[in-house]
């Protein structure tokens, strides 16, 4: 098997498992605990937030970790790169998928404390 082949296996099946611990966040079927879900202490000291959070945030994993998946296909299929390039790109394409989910959660934590917090001290 191929470095090329070797490396779309693997993204393709972390993308299929990172799709599989998306569907319980995006459908609001995990509590706050302290192991599974986008934890901060804001989202795990409110109910309400966690959940929206972890929806939000589940969503934007599924599509990225989906966009991975297709770019390594993609990548596959045109195999112009080095085995050397190669690597590293799919190193990226397995990490990308969470690091712009968790990027993008945090900014709307960000978002909703302070709009939280403006309506709090207004009220």
């Amino acid at each position: 098997m191929s470095v090329f082949a070797k490396g779309l296996v693997t993204i393709l099946i972390c993308s299929a498992v990172f799709g599989l611990i998306s569907l319980p966040l995006i459908f609001r079927k995990v509590p706050p605990n302290p192991v599974y879900g986008y934890r901060t202490r804001a989202t795990l000291s409110d109910e309400t937030l966690w959940y929206e959070v972890n929806a939000y945030f589940g969503l934007r994993f599924l599509f990225a970790s989906l966009f991975s998946a297709c770019i390594a296909v993609a990548l596959y299929a045109w195999q112009g790169l080095s085995a050397e390039a190669y690597l590293p790109i799919s190193v990226i394409l397995l990490l990308a998928p969470v690091a712009v989910a968790g990027l993008l959660t945090s900014r709307l934590v960000r978002v909703l404390r302070a709009a939280r917090q403006s309506s709090n001290a207004e009220g």
